[in-house]
């Protein structure tokens, strides 16, 4: 028995409140940051800060599209007003406008007289600039040119938000004549010029002038200016450092002629009061305004102006990354921008500059947007780790209030007797007191009982004692006088711990006889007998073991006769037939490495009916004795001996190498067999004999059971053969038996299940070739009985032929019934059925055919066979049968077996089958044809029908035909079969040619 027991490991009350306090402050305090921070609040925050800045990016886009749509590029008036008097001027004779653009003289008249419109419209549009180039060259050839020199008038208003000068004084001339310089009294900025001069070195510069000029050009009748403006990218004027952005437009006379471009500037000085980067991230230096251009060929985008150069320098291209919930990023080297696009809508759908798209752009720092979320982040943080640190402080103490008095408890009890009643110290909780109060009542209750159980034991009449081990807390109890059970008396009981129980029982080990799980069985010597001592014991909780230790040697020895009485024939002590299968087939489970050659005697012993009939019983038992102790005295102490039956023994002989060894041993028994006796009265000695059968294996077989029929087989040929011997089994003579006795119960299986079928043979008629009739032939359906043949000879030995008669006619009636439903068979047509002459139908089959074939008993034809000579009292019955049926008889085999000329003078048939051994050859035979001819005519004297049957060739078909036989059949015209045959139209046609 093992002393051992799984378990979980214990932990201290104090963890196990604890660790789920602990626990439950961490899940609480998770759950809630976890679904601020997870649950997308802090998303939403970075989103908020990022709505801010796209609401104040567009704002400010509405505003800036707005001064450059209504004010600043509000030039259309202006244009007109110049070319209207462009035009009147040329009418009167005053200017070229064809030459206008050569020189500043040839463009004077008109120069001052349009200037006041610059200055207004300079006033009106708020600009910082409005200017008007002259020219009337081509603009494909001026593409191509390295400089441009063009005269006009260029006014600058470099803030345009104060109030207007009556005398001008706050204007400047950038470009313009010296004579209009004077005749206007308008200072002149430093870097004036006579003239406007265009480089190709600064290509802005020049698309501000021939951009709209060339549209001007291409599209003179254009419905409005604006569809034709330009609005040109940074620039500056010739020796000028003030950058700017300009709008100009074509001037078009009203026939289509373009002389000049009209423009205004905005200076970027001024365009930076109206973008203050400062609102984006409330007055922070870390943001910018961007006026962009997106040119859609190539999908750049180019800064036109930036609030803030250190953030995103002006003029640089910019590497926009969109990511997939389409926000728009700058990464630059130390940091990620956000950045927001508004588009301007400067350009017409389809205008020629509708490529470039003009937008405003608001760039944050990335970290900025998120600046206040992080700080929620870190708000969140800082309060998790003071509610973790609050939560498990608390869990501590509480837990520590909560143990304390418990383990105070706890202490007490393990140093506690517990063979005694315990008394606790109380914890004041009401619940752990109560507790203690049940454990100290339950203290006392086992106490009293294991007092009584011991007390109960010792009383008993049988030697029983009991144990408990508690391998928790290594305690043990055991009732008084445990180890007298076992036979050890000197083993101190009350003065035993657990281990030295444990080592004692150990010791026992040695006479283990069984075990298993719940029980242990020990034998153990004590003087001349064993004693049986059976220790149960089962596992509880708490790692408890309890147990009990019996003397059940009396129980053993009393099973142990039963099982002797069971296993043994109580006449001869020999074993019997149970215990013999047994032993045999642990034996046979041992395969050949145990059995080797081996061999299986069946003995019967010889004359013992004799003696129990002449000499009594008494007698006949001492005899079976007798052999029995011979038995015993003349075989191997290994051999296997059992008594199966009154007269029947057997012996197994095993374990040798050769079969020689064997038979000799057979042979020793069997001379010393020879030499016993018994003495009967009056005085006289009387021989032991006997007769025996031996199977081998595993030349015979492999197989018990095998053996068994093989030994016994042996024996029963002996016994019928030379009695008093003992033969080997003869597999020849066995299978020869075997098939007999598998014959026999294939017929009894025959015909209790019916397992026969019926094929159909057509009757032809020999004049016309029409199926007269068919022929219902038997066929059996099991594995060896299958001919009719065989089964009416096995059933004439096995005396069943009136089983047969009645099987044949149910059967064949049956199926014939079948065939005529299903149209197979014409309803017309006849069936012969063979019939037994020396048996007759019985009255139950008779009338389930008369029910089942009502309306057709006259198509019966009673076909007698030549099997047996004829019995009156059958024939008789079946002449009532055939008179009350209105059907015929038909005699079969005619010339052959029994059926000769008395029965048919007996009978008296409407037809007769000529045997086929006459029909065989007959065309060749004239003694043959002799015989048909004789019987025909005698036929036809008494209207009485000649069947020809086995016809198997042409020729004896055309013979039978010559000679005049009715009808005709055989495997020439059809074979036999399942569904009813036709003839084909061969041997129809044969038959209608052999007439004619």
């Amino acid at each position: 028995m093992r002393m051992s027991m799984k378990h979980r490991k214990a932990k201290p009350i104090l963890k196990r409140i604890l660790i789920p306090m602990i626990l439950l402050t961490l899940l609480e305090v998770f759950l809630l940051s976890g679904t601020f921070i997870f649950g997308g609040t802090i998303k939403e925050l970075n989103q908020n800060a990022r709505g801010i800045v796209q609401g104040k990016v567009q704002n400010r886009s509405s505003y800036l599209q707005n001064e450059m749509l209504n004010n600043w590029s509000n030039v259309s008036y202006t244009a007109q007003l110049i070319s209207a008097k462009a035009e009147e001027l040329e009418s009167d004779g005053m200017l070229d406008l064809s030459a206008v653009g050569d020189n500043s003289e040839a463009c004077y008249p008109l120069v001052s007289q349009i200037s006041g419109y610059l200055i207004d419209m300079l006033r009106s549009n708020k600009v910082t600039g409005a200017f008007v180039v002259f020219n009337t060259d081509n603009p494909d050839t001026l593409r191509g040119a390295d400089q441009i020199t063009k005269p006009g008038i260029y006014f600058r208003d470099l803030d345009p938000e104060t109030s207007p000068s009556i005398r001008n004084s706050d204007l400047l001339i950038e470009r313009g004549s010296v004579e209009l310089v004077h005749s206007l009294d308008i200072a002149t900025d430093s870097a004036w010029k006579p003239q406007f001069v265009f480089s190709a070195q600064n290509p802005e510069t020049m698309n501000l002038f021939l951009n709209p000029y060339e549209q001007g050009v291409l599209n003179p009748k254009a419905d409005s200016l604006t569809e034709l403006g330009y609005w040109s990218k940074p620039h500056t004027l010739t020796d000028d450092d003030k950058e700017m952005i300009s709008y100009t437009v074509p001037l078009i006379t009203s026939d289509g002629q373009v002389y000049g471009v009209l423009g205004m500037e905005i200076t970027l000085d001024y365009l930076s009061t109206m973008l203050p980067y400062e609102e984006l991230m409330n007055d922070r230096n870390d943001a910018s305004y961007l006026l962009l251009v997106k040119n859609d060929a190539d999908g750049t985008y180019q800064t036109i102006f930036s609030s803030d150069s250190s953030c995103i320098p002006q003029g640089e291209e910019l590497h926009i990354r969109t990511t997939e919930d389409g926000l728009q990023y700058i990464d630059m080297e130390e940091e990620k921008l956000f950045i927001d696009i508004d588009y301007l809508q400067l350009y017409d759908s389809n205008g020629p500059f509708e490529s470039d798209h003009w937008g405003i752009a608001g760039v944050v720092r990335e970290r900025d947007i998120t600046e206040f979320s992080r700080h929620i982040l870190n708000y969140i943080g800082v309060a998790i780790l003071v509610t973790i640190s609050i939560g498990i402080g608390g869990s501590i103490l509480v837990s520590f209030m909560i143990s304390r008095p418990i383990h105070i408890v706890s202490r007490n009890m393990q140093r506690m007797n517990t063979q005694k009643k315990i008394r606790l110290p109380r914890t004041n909780i009401l619940e752990f007191d109560q507790m203690e109060r049940s454990i100290e009542k339950l203290s006392s209750d086992v106490i009293d009982s294991a007092t009584k159980f011991a007390q109960i034991l010792n009383k008993a009449s049988i030697r029983i004692a009991g144990f408990e081990l508690n391998m928790e807390y290594n305690t043990l109890f055991i009732t008084d006088g445990f180890f007298h059970i076992f036979g050890e008396n000197d083993v101190p009981s009350q003065t035993l711990d657990i281990n030295l129980f444990i080592q004692e029982m150990s010791s026992f080990d040695i006479y283990k006889e069984e075990e298993n799980e719940s029980y242990v069985l020990y034998k153990i010597p004590y003087g001349e007998r064993d004693t049986y001592i059976r220790l149960s014991y089962s596992r509880l909780e708490g790692r408890r073991i309890i147990g009990v230790a019996e003397d059940i040697t009396k129980t053993i020895q009393e099973k142990q006769l039963l099982e002797h009485e069971r296993d043994h024939d109580l006449l001869t002590g020999l074993k019997n037939r149970r215990a013999f299968q047994r032993i045999m087939q642990q034996l046979f489970a041992g395969g050949e490495m145990l059995l080797k050659k081996a061999a299986l005697v069946m003995i019967d012993l010889d004359n013992l009916k004799q003696i129990n009939d002449k000499y009594g019983h008494d007698y006949g038992d001492k005899y079976i004795q007798a052999a029995a102790d011979s038995f015993r005295k003349y075989t191997p102490p290994d051999t296997v001996i059992a008594r199966i039956s009154g007269d029947e023994f057997y012996m197994f002989f095993y374990g040798y190498q050769t079969e020689e060894e064997i038979s000799q041993k057979i042979k020793l028994f069997r001379e010393g067999i020879a030499k016993e006796y018994i003495m009967l009265p009056p005085m006289q000695r009387v021989r032991l004999k006997m007769s025996g059968g031996i199977s081998w294996y595993p030349r015979d077989s492999r197989h018990y059971e095998q053996l068994l029929q093989y030994s016994d087989f042996a024996m029963y040929q002996v016994k019928h053969s030379t009695k008093g011997e003992i033969g080997d089994f003869d597999i020849g003579a066995y299978h020869s038996e075997e098939y007999i006795s598998q014959n026999r119960r294939e017929l009894t299986e025959l015909l209790e299940r019916e397992e026969v079928e019926y094929f159909f043979q057509p009757i032809v008629d020999a004049r016309t070739g029409r199926i007269f009739a068919y022929e219902a032939l038997m066929r059996g359906k099991m594995p060896t009985l299958r001919s009719p043949a065989e089964i009416l000879s096995l059933a004439r030995e096995e005396h069943k032929l009136d089983k047969v008669e009645d099987l044949t006619w149910r059967m064949a009636t049956r199926t014939y019934m079948q065939h005529i439903r299903e149209h197979k068979i014409d309803d017309d047509c006849k069936v012969f059925i063979n019939s037994l002459a020396d048996y007759r139908l019985s009255n139950q089959a008779l009338e389930r055919i008369e029910s089942e074939c009502r309306g057709y008993l006259d198509h019966f034809v009673l076909e007698i066979t030549e099997d047996s000579e004829t019995n009156k009292e059958a024939m008789d019955v079946k002449r009532v049968i055939v008179n009350r049926w209105n059907s015929d008889f038909a005699l079969d085999d005619y010339g052959s077996g029994y059926n000769g000329e008395r029965i048919l003078l007996e009978l008296a048939p409407k037809y007769i089958k000529i045997d086929r051994e006459i029909i065989f050859g007959i065309h060749l035979n004239t003694d043959k044809q002799k015989i048909v001819e004789n019987t025909i005519s005698y036929a036809k004297e008494r209207n009485i029908k000649v069947i020809a049957e086995g016809i198997e060739t042409e020729q004896e078909m055309k013979k039978v035909i010559e000679l005049g036989a009715d009808y005709l059949q055989g495997y020439y015209l059809a074979r036999p079969d399942a569904e009813p045959p036709k003839i084909n139209d061969y041997v129809l046609n044969q038959i209608r040619e052999f007439q004619n």
